[in-house]
């Protein structure tokens, strides 16, 4: 299974390629369904939130009103607090059901409008981003949704900026073209890299780690930091830090693409194949580990902090800065 976060700022289009993901066969759990679904009328979910915030949340059949209960919470953080304590175990426990009843070899893409505001990259093996010029987004709200060009503005700006989302995108999706353009571009997301992603991280292989050095790349260490904190999450306690190692590492030096990353653990890499393999960085010998991603060639080192592998990978990389 492959687990994939979509993203992107009101008026992107990400619901157009949510749709065509689907159609090829991803499994989708959107976010913001599920949270529709745990406040439903007749659900515990909504009898906690009238307890919490009075009748006056409920419209006049008997459904949670949603403009009333932002009037609440909107600016006020204990309210916000109170609520997101009462939603965010519901959508868990439902996004939980949802993961467990996909099949072992989905690719599941969790549709999650705030991905990028709640910093939940590092839960996915890879995140998808949806973009568009801010006027265009302003264009399609008005057509779509009636808004005024104000009220759209507003909101694109309350979101991220498009530097925090470039920052947190493996894929960008510009999504300036036609429909059928941007379903063209989702298509070939599919079969280029996310199926065979998959199949990779259900095979524990890893990519080959290219030799040939190309022009550095400025997203190297962007790229790193993604990769890097994938692995933290995965490996809990058990991972005191990663560093990014390796030519990649040194601003401006020509190098193969690979990203190359010392896992600083006290723990065997035997202790970590699981959780790496899981997430799409299965072992290739010994304390090295590879990437399963086809688009992103990456080399993992596991070793103590204290160790002379460390300190010499750590030294080489500082020396190669200086």
């Amino acid at each position: 299974m492959l687990r994939v976060g979509l993203t992107g700022g009101i008026g992107a289009g990400k619901s157009t390629v949510a749709s065509e993901l689907a159609s090829l066969g991803a499994v989708i759990v959107d976010s913001d369904k599920i949270a529709r679904e745990v406040v439903e009328p007749g659900t515990d979910g909504l009898a906690a939130v009238v307890e919490a915030f009075g009748p006056d949340v409920l419209d006049a059949d008997g459904a949670l009103d949603r403009p009333a209960l932002g009037k609440i919470v909107f600016n006020d953080d204990e309210a916000r607090a109170r609520l997101n304590g009462i939603l965010h175990p519901r959508i868990g426990r439902r996004t939980g059901e949802l993961v467990a009843a996909a099949p072992s070899d989905a690719v599941l893409v969790h549709d999650v409008p705030l991905l990028v505001e709640n910093g939940m990259g590092a839960a996915f093996a890879l995140v998808v981003v949806v973009d568009a010029p801010e006027d265009v987004r302003v264009e399609r709200l008005g057509r779509t949704r009636g808004m005024s060009e104000d009220d759209a503005r507003s909101r694109i700006r309350a979101q991220a900026t498009t530097e925090a989302r470039r920052a947190a995108a493996d894929v960008w999706i510009d999504n300036v073209g036609s429909e059928d353009e941007v379903r063209a571009s989702v298509g070939t997301l599919w079969s280029d890299r996310l199926v065979p992603f998959e199949a990779a991280v259900r095979a524990r292989t890893a990519t080959t780690w290219p030799e040939d050095a190309v022009p550095a790349d400025p997203t190297w260490p962007d790229q790193a930091r993604r990769l890097a904190a994938r692995l933290v999450l995965a490996g809990r306690e058990q991972v005191a830090r990663v560093e990014h190692v390796g030519p990649t590492a040194v601003p401006r030096m020509s190098a193969p693409d690979v990203i190359d990353l010392l896992v600083l653990s006290a723990s065997s890499p035997d202790e970590l194949v699981g959780p790496f393999g899981g997430i799409g960085f299965p072992r290739v010998e010994g304390a090295r580990f590879g990437s399963a991603d086809p688009a992103r060639p990456a080399r993992v080192v596991v070793a103590p902090e204290a160790s002379d592998l460390a300190s010499e990978l750590l030294s080489a990389r500082d020396d190669q800065r200086a």
